[in-house]
């Protein structure tokens, strides 16, 4: 080879070489770029879902703190005490939800101001996607909508690599949830999915009931119930009481009836009460109501009665004492004894807090207090029946 042609020959292959090691750099330069770009991606992906579940976790806490007790009877003050701890129950959870390795902080948002971070109001149709949630306080409050955000306004923008290249060194991301329960239970209806449904097989007269929740005729206040251990001990709650039995009060009830109505077969044996009371209405039995016990369009639903409260039912009674249970309520009933016909047209929540089936007719009682129920077995019409009655709260939106 020339001396010339060696000369040429290396200045091309250092030439090529630099070439070479220009595109290498450049391919590190983009390789790193793209690993950038897949860490800002994934971290963007990962804290969203982060905080996609934090926010349905604090919305579905604080949808369960609207049903506890503090709601039952005193009307708006009772709302506005419920939703005041489910806020605070909100909060917390909210902070138990890491993202981004952070505790996540949600505002209380007091004044319940539209754009805050936890939103209370009601949802007419909790299953339809086309309303909205109106932002109310009160009896009709059955919804809250938790954001849970990492931006300038809460918890501190998302931090990015690659984006600084272009200036940009944080994204905003927030995520929103609602959960909302139904109320207004007019039936049960059991399924394979379903525990059996919390419903005692005694009926209370309307009237008496409507007293009792409204504080007009109680026999005082002489139990208390404790929320946190579940026992009932005597003292007060500030919670009315009534004694059920027999018929909660005198010539309510026809003669050989004590209020124990056939769920079921008619002429329930006392092995099937007893069940009933302890372990609720079976699918079994709602399938001689065609699988479902429910009133009717025209707000009635008719139960044959039985002879009553006996001695035998004592022992299981006295299990669930401080336990919530749903009663059917009556406004008529004619015949004696097992031939008994009551027309069911409402129930509301209770909670039995003492028995006592023994002895001479003046000295028994099964004393009761209202209380809130929340049964996955209930069916909802949205008639706008009030009672103390939901089912459970899920995530709708």
């Amino acid at each position: 080879m020339r001396k010339e042609s060696k000369v040429a020959y290396r200045k091309s292959l250092t030439l090529r070489r630099g070439q070479i090691t220009a595109a290498v750099a450049l391919s590190v330069v983009t390789l790193i770029s793209f690993g950038a770009l897949a860490v800002d991606v994934g971290m963007l992906y990962s804290t969203k879902a982060e905080l996609q579940r934090a926010a349905d976790a604090t919305a579905l806490a604080g949808a369960w703190d609207l049903v506890l007790d503090e709601r039952r009877l005193q009307g708006n003050d009772g709302v506005s005490q419920a939703v005041i701890d489910s806020r605070t129950r909100a909060v917390q959870i909210a902070s138990n939800n890491s993202v981004l390795n952070r505790g996540l902080q949600v505002d209380r948002n007091d004044g319940n101001a539209v754009h805050g971070d936890l939103l209370y109001g009601w949802l007419a149709e909790p299953a339809n996607h086309s309303m909205d949630l109106q932002p109310v306080i009160d009896t009709r409050t059955n919804a809250i909508r938790a954001m849970a955000r990492r931006d300038e306004t809460r918890n501190g923008p998302v931090p990015l690599m690659l984006a600084r290249i272009f200036g940009q060194t944080t994204s905003h991301l927030s995520a929103g949830a609602v959960a909302a329960y139904e109320g207004g239970v007019v039936g049960y209806r059991v399924t394979e999915n379903t525990p059996n449904a919390e419903l005692l097989p005694f009926a209370l007269r309307i009237d008496s009931c409507n007293d009792l929740i409204s504080g007009a005729v109680t026999i005082g206040d002489n139990y208390a119930y404790d929320p946190v251990t579940g026992k009932v001990t005597p003292g007060q709650d500030g919670i009315p009481e009534i004694n059920l039995f027999p018929g909660a009060g005198s010539g309510q009830l026809p003669p050989g009836n004590f209020g124990t109505v056939n769920i079921g077969t008619d002429n329930n044996s006392t092995n099937t009460l007893r069940r009933q009371i302890l372990h609720g209405i079976s699918a079994e039995d709602l399938a001689f109501h065609g699988g479902e016990l429910r009133i009717g369009p025209d707000g009635v639903l008719w139960l044959g009665g039985n002879t009553g409260l006996s001695a035998a039912m004592k022992d299981p009674l006295e299990q669930i004492v401080g336990q919530a249970r749903s009663l059917p309520l009556f406004n008529h009933v004619s015949g004696p004894g097992n031939n008994a016909l009551f027309s069911i047209v409402k129930f509301e929540g209770v909670r039995i807090v003492d028995v006592k089936l023994t002895g001479a007719m003046n000295l028994k009682y099964l004393i009761i207090q209202p209380a809130i129920v929340v049964d996955e077995t209930g069916i909802t019409d949205n008639s706008g029946t009030q009672n103390n009655l939901y089912r459970p709260p899920q995530l709708v939106r």
